[in-house]
């Protein structure tokens, strides 16, 4: 995703969408490695983020402040424009 993409779109329309990280991420506690999946609870200087549950213990992890090139969606789709999208099919 771009900067211009990022600005764009509305906190409600990235609100429950899954990313994966790309790069490890720490939360003042914690350093999470790379290529957990997050869920996005807020936008606001970056996205507030929260882990899916550990299959192990079930604890979830939650980060803010994190830059939209540090996640990659796990569903780009709806974010390409629809001559891009139209080309793929």
């Amino acid at each position: 995703m771009d900067s211009r993409t990022y600005k764009k779109t509305t906190e409600k329309e990235f609100i429950g969408r899954k990313v994966i990280s790309l790069l490890p991420l720490s939360n003042g506690l914690y350093r999470f490695p790379a290529g957990i999946t997050w869920t996005i609870k807020r936008k606001h200087s970056g996205f507030e983020l929260l882990s899916d549950p550990c299959p192990h213990c079930g604890i979830q992890a939650a980060i803010s402040k994190v830059g939209y090139w540090e996640v990659d969606f796990t569903d780009q789709q709806s974010f390409w424009p629809a001559k891009e999208k139209e080309a793929l099919l």
